[in-house]
């Protein structure tokens, strides 16, 4: 597999065991998670911005990586 000089790999990082973040060409989201009884899940924010609330990591992961690949 060969690798694509125009394109940035995204750097993750486990701030603790509830917070991590993925940068990727200056962008930057964070994942939070969110305890509040049975809602209790992986928040996804693009700056101070909520973009999705997921109950998976493995989801709210992919949704990070796709909001910091587009830069929205």
């Amino acid at each position: 597999m060969s690798s694509n000089p125009n394109h940035s790999n995204p750097t993750w990082t486990k701030e603790n065991s509830l917070t991590y973040t993925v940068e990727l060409d200056g962008r930057r989201v964070d994942l939070r998670y969110e305890a509040s009884g049975f809602q209790s899940g992986w928040a996804v924010y693009a700056g101070t911005e909520l973009v999705e609330r997921c109950s998976e990591l493995m989801q709210a992961r992919g949704l990070a990586l796709a909001i910091a690949s587009k830069g929205q």
